[in-house]
């Protein structure tokens, strides 16, 4: 079963998915909000061994390509 989760980041919507991947792992995806629409950021693999590692991974991919974006506009 699929779980989705949303956060947000210097206003920025984060929707990451979980989803077991086995017995005993779980992986998760994260995609960035914009105008409705959703942009994948990244996949994280499935050798996370509980559903909040996944999570946690998936958040940070997300809040690294928001940064880079942020960097690249010249904003601090």
């Amino acid at each position: 079963m699929d779980m989705e989760y949303q956060e947000t980041y210097h206003g920025q919507q984060i929707v990451v998915t979980t989803l077991k991947a086995g017995t005993d792992a779980w992986k998760a995806k994260a995609e960035l909000l914009d105008a409705g629409h959703r942009i994948p950021v990244g996949e994280m693999g499935d050798g996370y061994p509980s559903e909040d590692e996944a999570k946690r991974a998936a958040i940070a991919a997300a809040v690294g390509a928001i940064d880079r974006a942020r960097i690249t506009r010249g904003k601090p």
